[in-house]
This record gives C-alpha cells, structure tokens and sequence, in this order.
C-alpha cells in the first residue's frame, strides 16, 4: 500500500499527540464493590485495629426506633461481623447511625440528637451524650486534646419531604461528655461532612454547593465553591487536598486549596450513586464510599 508522505507524518504527529494525551491525563481510581449493607451512611477506618467499619441506618434517618447497626470490613472487603454493634442488642440503644470518629480507644457514633460512645476494641457501649436542641447530628471530626466537632444538618424529614429545623450548628464535645456550639445559625445551609486539619474545620453542605474553613474559634477562614451541591462526606489528605461527596453530580471531587492561590476543583470519581460520608485508609491511599441507596461500599485507590 502507498503512502503519501505527508498524510503519514500528519497521521503520527496525530498519534503522536494521541498518546501524550494519554499518558498526562490521570488514571481513573480502581474500584472495587462491597454488597450486603442497609443504607450505609458513613464508612471509617480504624487505622488501630486496621479495620473498616460502616454505619447502616436500615430505616430512617430520623426515626427513634433502635435498628441501627455497625459493621466491620476487612481491607480486603471480607465482611467480618455485618451486625457488631447492633441497636436490636440488649444494652445498646443505636437508631439512626451516621458519622464516626476514633479517638482514645473509643468510638463515636452520631445518631439523631446524641453521640453513642462505644469501646472501639470489642464494641462494648460506654456512654450516650445528648445533645439538647440538636436537630440532626451527621458527621464526626476529632480535634486536639481528644474532643470532636460534630455537624448538626438542622434538618428532619416530614411526610417523606427535607425540612428544615432551624437548629444548623457545629458542636464541640469535650473528653468529658460537654457540648457547646461552636457555631449556631439557622442561616447556615445545612452543615454536613466535616474534617479538622492545622487548626482549621472543613465543612460541607447539604444546602449549597460549597465548602468552608473555620477556625476553632467558629470564625470564617476560606470558601471553595463547587460544581454541584447536596454535599455528604468529607476528607482531608495529609498533603492538603480535599475530596467531597456529592449526590447532585453522583460524584467525588477533588479540591486542592493551593495555599492562598485559587483552589483547584476537579471529579476524581463520578458514576457513584448517593455517595454519603467518605472515610479514608491512609495507608493504602484508599477512599471509602457509602452508597446510601445501593446498599453498598466502594473501595477507591486513589494516587
């Protein structure tokens, strides 16, 4: 077959091109899928015991009615115990189970309007924190000295519709069992994930497409808009960067703050249905994703 020489080099300067292409673009996160849950909300990984553990509603997500239950996963996705803290267990009171935090050897869950605090090594209940006036208490983040923030969404569900209450804040609850809020505003649009780094709060939002840092004192310190909303989970990497779930766009986003620069938001994941409150494996460089509706959890290696 002939050739005309420039139809050849224009069609390797094309391949050429083609292949440079592909080799900048970013690999797409390897996934891997986990069945068998009940409307898991939240996935965290106890980097101590190095096991997953997942948080599974089963009903509502504001009805007091004690089905709630915890799981533990191997790394590998084996399915260790489905029901290892169970609210149908005598002694353990666990309706609506969503973000959790580890932090000195006990494990804080948030369900409704108190934390549940169980023994992280074997599952054991220890306290109930109430927190009076909360709405609904979402996500988890441990601060120093052992205390957590916890976001309450200020939302509660009537006749299958999201309604507001008014009761939007972040809670700060001390070692001890105190709660205060940190920041208290009806106004606020339904405050969701949260993460805490280098003296910084990370917020995500249910009602806006947008993330905020606030300092421990609840001052305003950054806005980082998004391209989409009805924001759910929230995790910081040591090197900075953020991702966030999102249920608009069926997405992960991958935001780099870039110091005082303007930050970078791309998708690091999408076709991810109802993707809820992110965890993290440090060690493996893994992102941890609830499918709220799908009853499943998707592990994603990420660079």
């Amino acid at each position: 077959m002939n050739t005309h020489p420039k139809r050849l080099t224009a069609v390797l300067v094309c391949l050429s091109a083609a292949l440079q292409a592909c080799a900048e673009a970013p690999a797409a996160p390897e996934r891997r899928r986990v069945g068998g849950f009940t409307t898991p909300e939240s996935v965290l990984h106890d980097e101590e015991r190095d096991v997953y553990l997942v948080s599974n509603i089963v009903g509502s997500p504001v009805e007091k009615d004690d089905r709630g239950f915890i799981s533990r996963v191997s790394p590998d996705g084996e399915i260790l115990d489905l029901t290892w803290i169970d609210g149908a267990s005598e002694g353990v009171t666990l309706s609506a189970p969503k973000g959790m935090a580890v932090a000195d050897g006990k494990l804080y869950v948030a369900d409704i309007d108190a934390i549940r605090v169980f023994d992280a090594s074997d599952g054991a209940p220890i306290q109930d924190i109430e927190v009076p006036g909360a709405g609904l208490l979402n996500d988890i983040a441990v601060m120093p000295g052992g205390s957590i923030v916890v976001s309450d969404s200020g939302v509660t569900i009537v006749d299958g519709a999201i309604t507001g209450t008014g009761t939007d804040a972040l809670v700060v609850i001390e070692p001890g069992g105190q709660a205060s809020r940190l920041l208290a505003d009806p106004a606020l649009p339904h405050p969701n994930g949260v993460a805490y780094a280098d003296g910084e709060i990370w917020v995500a939002y249910l009602g806006a497409a947008r993330v905020d840092a606030i300092d421990a004192s609840g001052e305003p310190r950054r806005e980082i808009a998004l391209p989409a909303g009805t924001l759910d989970g929230l995790v910081r990497l040591d090197d900075g960067r953020l991702l966030v779930s999102s249920w608009d766009a069926s997405a992960i986003f991958e935001i780099d703050p870039a110091g005082d620069a303007a930050p970078r938001v791309s998708t690091l994941a999408d076709d991810l249905p109802s993707p809820a409150d992110l965890g993290w494996d440090r060690a493996r460089s893994r992102l941890l994703v609830p499918l709220f509706n799908e009853d499943e959890v998707v592990l994603l290696d990420v660079e």
